[in-house]
């Protein structure tokens, strides 16, 4: 647990200091490389039911407030094409994307007019598995489809408050079983160490997603915010980490027959895109409420208030409310993060990226993590150990805990000020 406490030290300390933004008004993203293909973030954040465990940018559902906003994200995502980015793939998040399907239908026929887009990756609940939701989606030639589960268990579901709104474990189980091989990849979102949440609960969750066999299944640690912390306990019990590892190898253990890592939370039955699009694309651009961007260097994040989002875009200004430009030491630390998040960091990439001052300036980190074997060399990799994966998933539950604060803060200041 020593190992653990360091790292969970190391990770907020690191992410607090890239989100001390440097500016804090609306300015205009950073001016794009005509040679780079990035990928476009469309943040939906409407939901019917809001979760108390999660920490996203999500609103409870209006249906005219909802439509305004949809037609607004054409409008930011024509700044973009004006000032000559160009997209090749689009991952649509939530909040929940498929809320007004024929609304996220515009957007993405949009979108493919003015830019050559080969990937489509859409997240949704499970009761938007309906055969009229499902045919929209194909017709936009979505590649992949993941869905949000978090658990078979029905009493789980009743404490997390999804069991009236999206089912109980056997009709969702039955409404996957159905999707299976319409999309190139389906995708089932998981998550362990509720704290009602046992080993035996878990290895019936992986039995029955095994049974239903998706293309891919992502098993997240649960991730709540400290200022969520206290609600979580007063309501469902104390997080308990002390399981947390227990939990992980045993997910890792179960699955490891049908199934091959691809990131340390994320196991495909076959190569295709992940939820973590950020280990995929070192660039790429947010936009909606609340979205984030990194871009040559460049963090920055849109406002949290919708209303706000809605008046600036409406008055031809960019929503970007904050920003902060990278040092070079600190795009180094961000890729190689983000980078064994999928597992491994190819070298010669780096180096070509870096040149040699990579070693140099990442020696310290590259030390640590040898000497306790949390990383090895392999070929011209530097790969997570077993023991190490799961060490990268306490960093960046963490890291998106504290992203979590860091929301929560922005949108009761951007309310606020609204």
């Amino acid at each position: 647990m020593l190992l653990e406490t360091f790292l969970t030290h190391y990770s907020t300390h690191l992410t607090r200091r890239y989100l001390t933004f440097e500016k804090y008004s609306y300015c205009s993203p950073p001016q794009p490389n005509k040679n780079n293909r990035y990928l476009l973030y469309i943040h939906i954040p409407f939901c019917e039911e809001l979760c108390p465990y999660c920490a996203f940018m999500r609103v409870k559902f209006e249906p005219s407030l909802a439509s305004t906003y949809f037609d607004v994200l054409q409008k930011e995502i024509e700044i973009y094409y004006n000032l000559g980015y160009i997209f090749d793939s689009v991952y649509v998040g939530g909040g929940t994307p498929t809320i007004m399907p024929d609304k996220l239908a515009g957007i993405i026929s949009f979108v493919k007019t003015i830019w050559p887009i080969t990937q489509i990756s859409i997240e949704t609940n499970p009761n938007h598995l309906v055969p009229k939701t499902l045919q929209i989606l194909k017709d936009l030639d979505t590649n992949r489809l993941s869905v949000g589960v978090q658990s078979f268990n029905n009493g789980i579901l009743r404490s997390i408050q999804r069991f009236e709104k999206y089912g109980s474990g056997e009709e969702i189980k039955e409404k996957l079983s159905s999707v299976i091989g319409v999309f190139d990849t389906i995708n089932v979102d998981m998550i362990f160490n509720f704290p009602n949440q046992t080993k035996e609960t878990i290895s019936q969750d992986i039995e029955i997603v095994k049974e239903i066999k998706p293309d891919q299944v992502t098993f997240y640690p649960l991730m709540v915010s400290n200022s969520q912390k206290d609600n979580l306990a007063k309501g469902y019990g104390k997080m308990n980490y002390s399981q947390e590892k227990r939990l992980y190898k045993l997910i890792v253990e179960q699955l490891a027959d049908m199934y091959n890592q691809e990131s340390v939370w994320c196991f495909s039955s076959k190569k295709g895109v992940i939820d973590e699009y950020i280990v995929d694309h070192d660039e790429y651009a947010g936009v909606g409420t609340g979205s984030w961007g990194y871009i040559n260097g460049t963090m920055y994040s849109n406002t949290f208030s919708i209303q706000r989002y809605i008046s600036m875009v409406q008055k031809n200004k960019h929503p970007i409310i904050a920003m902060r430009e990278f040092s070079y030491i600190e795009r180094m630390r961000y890729d190689f993060l983000l980078q064994l998040l999928g597992g491994s960091l190819n070298l010669a990439h780096m180096k070509k990226k870096y040149g040699r001052s990579f070693w140099l300036y990442l020696s310290k980190e590259l030390l640590f993590l040898l000497s306790t074997r949390i990383v090895t060399f392999r070929g011209n990799n530097i790969a997570l150990t077993s023991n190490g994966r799961y060490c990268w998933v306490v960093l960046m539950r963490t890291l998106f805990s504290v992203v979590g604060d860091y929301r929560n803060m922005r949108i009761s200041l951007d309310q606020t000020q609204a």
